[in-house]
């Protein structure tokens, strides 16, 4: 049986005691993260400063400046989802559709995830779903540097969001890994912790790898594919979180960037709440992928885009307003469930949905949240009507 949600204030007050505390200190010492794959110097005394702190001295001089829209709780709504055919229902059976964000590279998104930034998401930009991209190995940063500083990092985030009652996916985001297999043993580890903190809450939705992509890094010469290198590993780590959690939703990467969902789909994973993954940016990505999706939606996998931008997949060149209305009734029209990247990360790509390095706003704003329209990109503007269902004028060129 699931985790049953705690009233809103008692929930709250429990989230506000466990923020950044050491979710280590929840399992047992068998349980303790590894050590760190990659020997690296911490970073400064000054990046580890108080939540709390920053909250409090920032909120009496900012103030709500956005308006709720939505006052349902995600997880009181929905409870417990599972997969039935290519859809993903909720408690009732019914076919449900999250929409919703998600974070940057949370090594980049320093105490973003606070109770304002919460509450902002989910009842001002109607989100009901978050996802945590944990990077898993950047250029000189990620879980792989420092396991136990982001694994409990990830658990704060997880831990706030829970106690506001969203859907969390907790993201395993390699990259520059673009071979799901270096790191198994690390997700395994991972993912084993992970399940077995979230494995009752009803709200954890377990992404195990991003975007495989490339070659195996053990041997430059084999494409990283569906049926030697990413099944494999994803029987693996899914076994792992079963051992822990027998029925909460697992998310697959797809090869080629989470775009051949259809080789995925001839030879899917034997396990009854599994999808797949499906990224798009619609300054790149057109009806070719739409009809690979189409494909393997019609042969019965089912499908939910983690990742999707606005504009092209390198992050930048503008909002494309007519290519990611296309996407929308593509998605709407099968059903599938969706988070925007990205937001919290302090990048100037167009499809950061926060306006940054801005005389105008300050990082104290960003994290108090309750954000005014002026601190909102135009693909912020965008994607919170495209949340919450609202008509949007698109704005004139030039």
């Amino acid at each position: 049986m699931k985790f049953k949600m705690l009233p809103a204030g008692v929930a709250l007050a429990i989230c506000c005691s466990i923020v950044f505390a050491s979710c280590s200190s929840k399992l047992p010492p068998e349980t303790l993260p590894s050590d760190p794959v990659i020997t690296a110097v911490q970073t400064s005394e000054s990046s580890e400063s108080s939540l709390e702190e920053t909250v409090i001295e920032t909120e009496p001089s900012i103030g709500p400046m956005s308006t709720p829209q939505v006052t349902d709780i995600p997880v009181e709504v929905n409870g417990q989802l599972s997969v039935q055919g290519n859809q993903l229902v909720n408690e009732a059976g019914e076919p449900v559709q999250l929409r919703g964000m998600s974070s940057y590279g949370i090594q980049s998104c320093f105490q973003f995830f606070t109770d304002d930034v919460a509450d902002t998401l989910i009842h001002d930009w109607g989100c009901q779903v978050i996802r945590l991209a944990m990077t898993t190995r950047g250029l000189d940063n990620g879980y792989t540097y420092f396991p136990e500083r982001y694994f409990d990092e990830v658990c704060g985030y997880a831990d706030t969001l829970i106690a506001h009652g969203a859907y969390v996916i907790i993201d395993w985001h390699i990259l520059y890994d673009g071979d799901p297999t270096e790191f198994q043993d690390e997700a395994v580890d991972f993912f084993s912790r992970i399940s077995a903190l979230y494995g009752d809450y009803p709200n954890v939705i377990y992404e195990i790898c991003n975007e495989p992509n490339g070659q195996r890094f053990d041997d430059p010469e084999a494409d990283v594919d569906w049926d030697n290198v990413i099944k494999p590993y994803a029987e693996t780590v899914i076994a792992a979180i079963r051992e822990n959690d027998p029925d909460n939703i697992i998310i697959v990467g797809t090869p080629s960037w989470s775009q051949e969902v259809d080789q995925a789909a001839l030879n899917p994973i034997d396990d009854d709440n599994v999808m797949y993954t499906l990224h798009f940016y619609a300054g790149s990505h057109g009806q070719e992928l739409r009809d690979r999706a189409q494909t393997a939606i019609d042969s019965g996998l089912p499908i939910f885009c983690t990742e999707w931008g606005v504009s092209q997949d390198s992050g930048g060149n503008g909002v494309y307003y007519e290519e990611t209305l296309e996407w929308m009734d593509f998605l709407d029209s099968n059903n599938i469930s969706w988070c925007n990247w990205s937001i919290g990360g302090s990048s100037i790509e167009s499809s950061n949905a926060l306006r940054l390095y801005s005389n105008q706003f300050t990082v104290e704003q960003k994290i108090a949240a309750h954000w005014p329209d002026e601190m909102l990109s135009e693909s912020g503007l965008f994607v919170r009507s495209l949340i919450l269902g609202q008509d949007f004028t698109i704005p004139e060129e030039g």
